[in-house]
């Protein structure tokens, strides 16, 4: 081989090897991110299963709406109070999503007391992480936008397709991000609409209106 074909044979072997470790690169990255965001869905459908536990053995949801920051040391739509029969025990049960340090990443926390003993009430605590994207911010319902998954905080009564029932219908979403994804990863979302009975078989709605401080 002459000094230049061999100069060529090397540059274009350069550039091959170089395509092939890029490949790679992308290719780890992507499974890096993939197995961040498996992480961050596990933890948000633990979160939504228990939720969904509670409501399915309880009897009324009260509007997210109507919470705030003395009731839950949030804002509205971003905490929702439960009264459930769970394992046979009436309780009363709060869940929240906040970012306590202020990093970026928030918590899907819960508490339980029993009605009307709001001084026993169970520390928080931590059921999901790694929660972001926590800047909806709904002044009213009016600022929902059923069709629009951008507009949805993590708790507010989905009216549009109740029917005639007198049931709640709350949309409980979470949107979360594995700290070790990459910066340019997606958030991964999980969302589902959760029943309450509330006045359906007579069950007073008056119940866990009484809440400890937050």
């Amino acid at each position: 081989m002459t000094l230049t074909e061999l100069l060529v044979s090397m540059l274009i072997f350069g550039i091959l090897m170089g395509i092939v470790f890029s490949v790679l690169i992308s290719i780890t990255y992507l499974s890096k991110d993939t197995l961040a965001q498996t992480r961050a869905i596990e933890e948000a459908r633990l979160g939504v299963s228990q939720i969904d536990r509670q409501i399915r053995s309880g009897n009324v949801i009260l509007d997210p709406a109507s919470e705030d920051e003395n009731t839950s040391g949030v804002k509205a739509y971003f905490s929702m109070r439960i009264n459930t029969q769970e394992n046979g025990k009436d309780m009363c049960v709060q869940w929240r999503v906040i970012d306590a340090d202020g990093d970026g990443f928030g918590d899907l926390q819960f508490r339980s007391w029993e009605p009307g003993n709001t001084g026993g009430a169970t520390d928080w605590g931590v059921v999901a992480r790694n929660l972001v994207e926590m800047d909806v911010n709904p002044v009213s319902s009016a600022d929902i936008d059923p069709t629009d998954p951008t507009t949805w905080p993590p708790f507010w009564v989905d009216d549009s397709n109740t029917g005639t029932t007198t049931a709640q219908f709350v949309r409980v979403t979470l949107r979360l991000k594995d700290p070790s994804a990459r910066e340019s990863a997606k958030a991964v979302s999980v969302s589902t609409v959760v029943t309450g009975r509330n006045s359906v078989i007579g069950y007073p709605e008056s119940k866990c209106q009484a809440y400890p401080a937050p």
